[in-house]
């Protein structure tokens, strides 16, 4: 029986870690902090940003992410800023959980061009629910196989990122997941390595007038095991209030997003995508993520009361 059961947790790991990229967000516009710890406490400060996002949604059991994140400057550190963040990923009968903790330094090179580097680090555990994957009534397999979920132990990692700004331009990159030796399950003697993945992005932010800014980003996903995608997008800025987006991610992926700044305190924004060689109700995405500055929304409370 053990036996068995080995060789069912080492097929369906070996997919998880083939699938193992980073939960994508498309938030970006929003927290910066979700493309690197380099922006950590560097932009939007005291801002916790919650997040949720349903990929596939015409399949069921397509993956589902939760984030919430929260950055700022520390008061007694010149340049330095820190941050948190927790994510959580549900795929079908895959989990992932990312706690991280983050430090970002902004080094002044000359009086316009910065360079800010980041650095996470924190736990990583994933789980196989299998009592989902047999949920369905025409299998009939040994009780025993189903009695338990597969859980791995905790794992350390780390992000690593580095971001240079001129004037109104930013470039950066950033490895993550990060790992250093093999991990293992509890219940079954099996070991697997989470993998390491990349990213470079790059951002500009083009004022029209005085009303209208035009922002454009690009950036681009790869790591082991895992095929490269670019991903282009834009977003549109009036009066700082109102914003619209427009996105396109390899392969055959499109997509918009709109967004609005409800004062200083509270920002909300949805994103929706969708692939274009299927069906248009099968892979449909959708991102919620409301943004709230805390520090405003207590120092407007206290000074009601």
């Amino acid at each position: 029986m053990k036996k068995i059961l080995l060789i069912l947790s080492a097929l369906l790991t070996g997919i998880t870690l083939l699938a193992q990229q980073a939960p994508i967000s498309e938030s970006y516009f929003m927290d910066k902090y979700s493309l690197a710890p380099s922006y950590a406490g560097n932009y939007d400060p005291k801002f916790l940003v919650i997040g949720y996002r349903s990929d596939w949604s015409g399949i069921d059991g397509g993956p589902k992410t939760f984030r919430i994140s929260y950055s700022d400057l520390f008061p007694f550190m010149k340049n330095a800023g820190f941050g948190g963040k927790l994510i959580y990923d549900k795929a079908g009968i895959f989990n992932q959980l990312y706690i991280l903790g983050s430090y970002s330094y902004n080094l002044k090179v000359s009086e316009e061009h910065h360079i800010m580097f980041g650095l996470s680090a924190g736990i990583y555990k994933n789980k196989l629910d299998l009592l989902d994957f047999y949920n369905d009534p025409k299998y009939t397999i040994d009780p025993s196989l189903i009695s338990q979920d597969i859980s791995s132990k905790l794992k350390f990692m780390t992000d690593v990122s580095a971001v240079w700004t001129w004037q109104k331009i930013e470039a950066g990159i950033m490895l993550s997941n990060i790992s250093f030796g093999d991990a293992s399950y509890k219940e079954v003697k099996l070991k697997y390595n989470p993998l390491s993945n990349y990213q470079i992005h790059a951002i500009y932010q083009y004022n029209i007038n005085d009303d209208w800014q035009i922002i454009p980003l690009v950036l681009y996903r790869g790591g082991k095991y895992i095929k490269g995608q670019i991903e282009a997008a834009s977003q549109f800025v009036w009066q700082k209030k109102l914003s619209g987006s427009l996105v396109y991610r390899d392969p055959d992926i499109i997509g918009f997003g709109l967004g609005a700044n409800i004062g200083k305190g509270l920002k909300i924004g949805y994103n929706f995508n969708y692939a274009t060689n299927v069906a248009m109700g099968v892979l449909n995405n959708h991102e919620v993520s409301i943004g709230i500055n805390i520090h405003e929304y207590v120092s407007k409370k206290s000074s009601v009361q």
